[in-house]
């Protein structure tokens, strides 16, 4: 039973194959790339040194075929170098303003080794007259940061923005809350996933994976300042002397008002800038519109060609880190498929008996049923059909000469 549910599986995954085709690129797109082809001189390998520890970005970037099965022939950008610094980015075609409209970022990641420890966030540098991609680095400014990250045992979905305080000046680091779902699978289960983030003029923030919803909130009121800039905060509104910026409400002092939509600076690059213990990291499909059924259109060209795992797929799956489900399987897949069988094909030696038993003194298909069992018999001894013909009429006549002599006693 156990193989035949194995056999099972193995067929509906290696069913669920799809060939990769080129994704066409969304004329209206900020940025899209699905690396469909070499890596282009659009993407710019940084030159940068960080200075604090006087270490270049030297991890290597590559062009692969992905190791995912279901879809055979896709490529993206690979993070080969394990343990070393890595930086890549690349321009927008045009810089991107926080208006009155969505704006909608998403992009693949494939720990296709699992992943120890180490990043897989994606930035938007911030926009400005001296930005240089060759000297990217981690002190590059940038407005957004998202994405997925972990170190030790924990797992996080990344969302930072930075942004200039009106009130006290100071470029502040603002992190979503993260969410209370267990977001592990993502990281050791060495499938692709599809993270999301949507930001709404009114200040709302979405977060999906996958194309689930697995956090939200508002920008004014679910993001928090980091320990240290909290510190200084508190530090400059309560000085000694009195003379500093007073407390305010928080809104306001984000903000400048909580009317209109979150002031962030513009957007111009996006870019990665990890180290991974674990190499072979896997980036594809990057977006950035603000159009969100833009974002939907490309997502089904891309995404979508993945197959939605069905039933027993998923079933097979969670038997992954919870072996024991074999167990329940086998009972309650494996024991109804032996009833079926068993009532289908039963054995004969344990049929029902003669069903003569069950006909009455008066059904008159028990005369021809008998007749016929008797004719099998007959013919099974040698006796030919009118043999035995003769010789049931003789023993009817015997029978109704008995009964016409009982009756002419009894009218005596």
């Amino acid at each position: 039973m156990m193989r035949f549910i194995f056999c099972l599986c193995v067929a509906h995954i290696s069913g669920a194959q799809n060939t990769y085709r080129r994704v066409a690129t969304p004329e209206q797109a900020y940025f899209a790339e699905a690396f469909d082809g070499a890596l282009d001189r659009n993407w710019v390998l940084s030159k940068a040194v960080k200075d604090e520890e006087l270490l270049k970005y030297n991890g290597e970037w590559v062009i692969e075929e992905s190791r995912e099965a279901r879809l055979l022939g896709n490529r993206g950008l690979v993070l080969k170098s394990p343990g070393k610094h890595h930086a890549i980015s690349a321009y927008l075609r045009k810089s991107y303003h926080f208006t009155d409209k969505p704006l909608c970022l998403q992009y693949e990641v494939f720990f296709q080794k699992g992943v120890d420890c180490g990043g897989a966030y994606i930035k938007l540098l911030s926009h400005s007259d001296d930005l240089r991609l060759s000297q990217f680095s981690d002190a590059t400014p940038y407005t957004i940061m998202f994405g997925p990250d972990k170190c030790g045992s924990t797992h996080k979905i990344h969302f930072i923005f930075r942004h200039r305080n009106p009130v006290t000046g100071t470029y502040e680091e603002k992190h979503a809350r993260q969410s209370e779902m267990d977001l592990s699978d993502y990281f050791i289960d060495q499938r692709p996933h599809l993270y999301t983030l949507n930001l709404y003029p009114d200040n709302r923030f979405e977060i999906l994976v996958d194309r689930t919803l697995i956090n939200k909130g508002s920008l004014l009121e679910d993001m928090a300042s980091s320990a240290h800039e909290t510190q200084e905060q508190e530090y400059s509104a309560n000085p000694a002397s009195g003379d500093g910026v007073q407390s305010s409400d928080p809104k306001s002092e984000q903000h400048g008002s909580s009317d209109g939509p979150f002031i962030m600076s513009p957007v111009s690059a996006v870019g990665f800038e990890l180290w991974s213990v674990t190499a072979d990291v896997m980036f594809d499909n990057i977006f950035l519109s603000d159009s969100l059924e833009e974002a939907r259109r490309w997502t089904e060209d891309s995404w979508g060609q993945r197959k939605t795992p069905g039933v027993i797929e998923k079933l097979l799956m969670a038997t992954v880190k919870r072996p024991w489900l074999w167990g329940v399987y086998v009972v309650t897949v494996g024991l109804p498929i032996i009833l079926f069988i068993s009532l289908m094909w039963p054995d004969k030696r344990f049929g029902p008996p003669d069903q003569d038993y069950y006909y009455k003194k008066t059904d008159e298909a028990q005369a021809d049923a008998r007749q016929g069992r008797e004719e099998d018999a007959a013919r099974d001894e040698g006796v030919t059909p009118a043999a035995a013909e003769a010789e049931r009429r003789a023993v009817r006549r015997h029978v109704t000469g008995e009964l016409s002599q009982s009756q002419s006693h009894l009218q005596q």
